[in-house]
């Protein structure tokens, strides 16, 4: 008989080992675990919307307004109303956020770093093809159902 394991716990535990790690690293500046939010505040060239910004996120847009509530009272956002359609809100990173971002990124790496130690770039590269066809056939199979 086949043994059977769920890749989720692999995954689970994974996600919580590296998310506590950036927790610790990142403590003084608040973040609660929304450093991604800013990281692709970062990135971006315009300004983005609040909707737009939750589905590059892959978050549910009431997630994501809670999400941005708690990074403006940081002061690391600043949400605007757009004049033309109120009903949609521009987010940006607030002047705080901005001297922060190399801060993340060079954590960050430095964690990316320590969890890649002793394992060859093939090796990572087929890791990252696996992740990611396991997401598109769970994604795939979702789809089907609906």
């Amino acid at each position: 008989m086949k043994n059977v394991q769920l890749i989720s716990r692999n995954l689970r535990q994974i996600d919580h080992l590296y998310t506590k790690k950036l927790t610790s690293e990142f403590s003084s500046i608040q973040v609660n675990n929304h450093y991604e939010v800013l990281l692709v505040l970062a990135k971006q060239k315009e300004p983005i919307m609040q909707n737009q910004l939750a589905e590059l996120l892959q978050i549910d847009k009431s997630r994501m307004v809670n999400v941005l509530f708690y990074l403006e009272e940081k002061n690391l956002v600043i949400i605007k109303r757009n004049p033309a359609d109120r009903r949609q809100h521009y987010v940006y990173l607030s002047p705080d956020a901005l001297v922060s971002i190399p801060y993340i990124e060079t954590k960050i790496q430095q964690i990316n770093d320590l969890a890649e130690r002793g394992i060859s770039e093939e090796k990572l590269n087929i890791f990252f093809e696996v992740s990611e066809n396991i997401r598109q056939n769970l994604v795939l199979k979702r789809n089907k159902q609906q």
